[in-house]
């Protein structure tokens, strides 16, 4: 494509350059937005935009330790709470520490990093070129996810805990959803972040919020769930859980399930708001979000258990107890394993059919994070500052 353009006035050619600058980037953005995710990649953290916390990869134990890489000082308290996201070879997360690493998936080697005043808590996610994370610091940035270079910075009025989830417009151009600590779920372009909308809450946004149906499904610490039509930030129901929400909530098939700080792991309807079935049957809270699978919630709790629940009515059907609180994000794989950390140390994997045991690694410090798998990679984080990369085991030969 060809054009060409006459402008005499030095300040009009510097507005029309930016004003050509940026719509070429959100072209650009558009168009990597769109582009499918390969096999070896884990663009969107719980697997999917809904945050379902689920896997298609099958996986073969035991799992072998390809790489550790020090994103943190366990001296200095500077763990890894972050989901890690993959994209092109690429492991994109942050640390405790301030930094924002990308790694090199097969290897562990540090491509770049950007460092912060504030801590990464929260998972990141991609816009065609940039990747873009929330910082304790209040900021959101997005950085050029091939050499680190900062593109643009959004500010909000509080800390920045949650993840970051994307989904595109009617105009074909990527926006970002976050929260923060002060109180607001916002809404920004991918491409130049500023601000499209934002919607007040009560109290602080911790997690990240769900996406489906043109809508959107989030909760934070004033114990309601939220429903908003994302075009227009504009409130299509709320309704009142009465209990802290600390994570994302998973939702599928027109039902949200929460876990949350009332010891309760609960599923609404969306259509109606109607309650469909509470589970709970100890007095600890929920941190961690539910996984989800066909005829399965699998959720984990401060009570040191991890339980499986038949879907349709919330019924326990196994439960799976470790030596520490559970606030690792179950992730389920294949609809046949479940991925969990635990703050006795280890990373663990269950049958899902029965909660039996499959598979445990020593990692010698708690594991908050919620396991993301990139093809045959498998990627947690600890609380030793270290983030840990293991390749899937070789499949049975068949006989």
């Amino acid at each position: 494509m060809t054009f060409s353009v006459s402008i005499h006035n030095p300040t009009l050619a510097v507005l029309f350059v930016r004003r050509l600058a940026l719509k070429v980037l959100a072209a650009a953005v558009a168009a990597g937005a769109m582009l499918p995710a390969t096999a070896q990649d884990w663009p969107v953290a719980r697997g999917n935009a809904s945050m379902t916390g689920s896997s298609p990869a099958k996986l073969n134990f035991p799992l072998e330790l390809a790489w550790t890489f020090a994103a943190g000082d366990k001296a200095k308290r500077e763990g890894i709470i972050a989901e890690s996201v993959v994209q092109d070879g690429k492991v994109y997360v942050g640390s405790q520490s301030g930094r924002f690493y990308c790694l090199d998936l097969a290897t562990g080697k540090e491509v770049w990093k950007a460092e912060k005043k504030g801590a990464f808590e929260g998972n990141a996610a991609f816009a065609g070129g940039l990747v873009i994370a929330g910082c304790v610091d209040g900021f959101v940035y997005a950085w050029n996810k091939t050499d680190g270079k900062e593109v643009w910075k959004f500010e909000t009025d509080g800390e920045v805990h949650a993840g970051t989830n994307i989904w595109t417009g009617k105009d074909g151009r990527p926006r970002v959803l976050i929260g923060s600590y002060d109180n607001k779920l916002y809404c920004l372009d991918a491409a130049d972040g500023k601000k499209l909308w934002e919607y007040e809450t009560a109290n602080y946004v911790n997690g990240a919020a769900a996406i489906f149906d043109g809508q959107t499904a989030f909760g934070g610490c004033d114990g309601t769930l939220y429903i908003l039509d994302m075009e227009k930030g504009t409130e299509i129901k709320k309704i009142e859980i009465g209990a802290y929400i600390g994570n994302n909530i998973a939702v599928d098939k027109g039902v949200a399930y929460i876990t949350h700080y009332g010891n309760k792991v609960v599923a609404y309807a969306l259509s109606d708001g109607a309650k469909l079935w509470e589970y709970g049957d100890r007095d600890f809270p929920y941190y961690a979000a539910a996984g989800l699978a066909d005829g399965w919630v699998v959720a984990a709790g401060r009570d040191k258990r991890v339980r499986g629940l038949e879907r349709q009515k919330g019924e326990e059907k196994w439960v799976f107890r470790t030596r520490g609180d559970v606030d690792s994000s179950p992730l389920i794989c294949a609809g046949a394993t479940v991925l969990f950390g635990s703050n006795d140390g280890f990373f663990y994997a269950a049958n899902l059919s029965t909660g039996e045991e499959t598979w445990r690694y020593e990692v010698g410090a708690p594991v908050k994070t919620a396991p993301a798998v990139a093809g045959d990679f498998v990627l947690i984080g600890a609380d030793d500052g270290n983030i840990y990369c293991f390749k899937n085991g070789k499949a049975a030969e068949s006989k």
